[in-house]
């Protein structure tokens, strides 16, 4: 393994959390708009001047950390963008001049990113996804390989006034190298012509392990061959530019590129609790009985293969109502988290705990006999009648216990789960009316 790849450094000092903005607007208007939905969309609170000279004496008194600025303030000097850049603030900037002068201008500034003077809305929606995106960006690692040392810092450069980590690769075989290694970065930027692998060979190499959505990669390449940025982009790079490229153009395809990508995280973040959702109990995190109704046929068939044995346990707190009615029902809930954390810690990885509803849990045992069933629930029995429940401040501490009914599959029932619970809660039901805080499984 290379030492260039393992040793390579993020880049990570210049990133920081945007915590002070200055709003500098002599629109009152604009300003105050601007201001409250700061506020009221990010929770930042910011300071607003109405000139230049009201900015510099609220920058002697606070550190900010991005500054929204007009270009053009009535009491301009010249060269307060200079000021603010040497001040190492982050900038963006409001322009009413919509030419290709000041566009240039702008573009070689190392700012965040200008915007022009429309309508109020836009600008606010701008300013806020500007300022989100920031936010996110400095959680973020982009890697940078090209052969060229002076393009790496120049494209760095580029990405510290994005507030984004970066990583430099020398060539593509260092890159890979990195990546192999499970280091992980969030874009890959890449040239396709460097000495040591082609570009697009790394691109392949990418892809056989992350997904264009898991890892986008922006390649570049001095070739203007339509052929060529044709394989470029079948190969599986997310995005191309030709070289020498224009700086907004390519942060513009950057940002949308990692956008695309936190998206893409945030929607399978989404479906993966959905799903968990759909088999887990809210309150308890026990599975319920949608998992249940999942899993049983996996244990049936096991018992009907290794001509085994399963067994179920139904279990329900005793005068629940009694806790309900004396403490209420946040003390209730707590009471039903303390019972279902029992049934985790005693159960095995192979049984199955679910909340079946209210009060009630099911322990679902595979490969068991009647013995080691009664057994398992007599010790479940025993934890909860010895357990104190207490609320947070201690001011309440009681006990509780719990009534099981337990039932054992046999090779004419082995198939029907439904009957086996039906079983096990007939004999619930005769612990509860004989007494409670006992186990029946006859």
């Amino acid at each position: 393994m290379s030492n260039n790849s393992t040793n390579a450094i993020i880049h990570h000092e210049h990133c920081k959390d945007i915590r002070n903005i200055l709003i500098i607007e002599d629109s009152l208007s604009l300003v105050r708009t601007l201001k409250e939905s700061i506020i009221d969309k990010l929770g930042i609170v910011s300071d607003i001047a109405t000139h230049e000279v009201q900015a510099k004496e609220l920058m002697e008194k606070t550190p900010y950390d991005l500054a929204i600025v007009d270009l053009n303030l009535p009491d301009s000097s010249g060269n307060f963008i200079g000021y603010l850049i040497r001040k190492k603030m982050g900038v963006i900037i409001i322009t009413a001049s919509n030419n290709d002068d000041v566009r240039k201008k702008l573009t070689s500034l190392p700012i965040i990113d200008y915007l022009y003077k429309t309508d109020k809305n836009s600008i606010v929606n701008y300013v806020i996804k500007s300022i989100q995106r920031l936010q996110k960006n400095k959680d973020a690692i982009v890697g940078i390989c090209d052969d060229s040392k002076l393009i790496r810092r120049q494209i760095g450069q580029l990405l510290s006034h994005q507030n984004i980590q970066y990583v430099e690769f020398e060539n593509e075989k260092v890159a890979n190298e990195y990546i192999k290694e499970k280091k992980t970065i969030d874009l890959l930027i890449t040239d396709i012509n460097t000495p040591k692998m082609s570009g697009l060979d790394l691109i392949r190499k990418i892809r056989q392990e992350y997904s264009a959505e898991k890892l986008p990669i922006l390649s570049f390449s001095s070739s203007g061959n339509p052929i060529l940025v044709a394989q470029i982009l079948k190969s599986g790079a997310n995005d191309y530019l030709s070289k020498p490229t224009n700086n907004e153009e390519f942060l513009t395809r950057l940002n949308i590129s990692l956008d695309n990508s936190r998206l893409h995280s945030a929607n399978e973040e989404l479906i993966l609790k959905l799903q968990e959702s759909s088999v887990k109990d809210f309150l308890t995190t026990l599975h319920n009985r949608n998992y249940f109704h999942s899993v049983v046929k996996q244990i049936q068939s096991q018992a009907q293969r290794e001509n085994t044995n399963y067994g179920i346990i139904m279990i329900d707190i005793d005068f629940f109502k009694k806790v309900n009615d004396n403490y209420g029902h946040d003390v209730g809930d707590a009471t039903i988290k303390e019972i279902s954390n029992i049934l985790k810690r005693s159960a095995r990885n192979s049984d199955v705990v679910c909340r079946w509803g209210g009060e009630e849990f099911l322990i679902l045992v595979p490969n068991t006999s009647m013995q080691e069933l009664s057994n398992f629930a007599n010790r479940i029995r025993k934890l909860v009648e010895q357990r104190d429940i207490s609320t947070k401040d201690g001011l309440i501490n009681f006990k509780v216990t719990i009534s099981l009914g337990m039932a054992l599959s046999n090779k004419t029932n082995v198939s029907n789960a439904e009957n086996i619970i039906n079983e096990a809660d007939d004999r619930l039901y005769k612990a509860k009316n004989s007494g409670r805080n006992k186990v029946v499984y006859e």
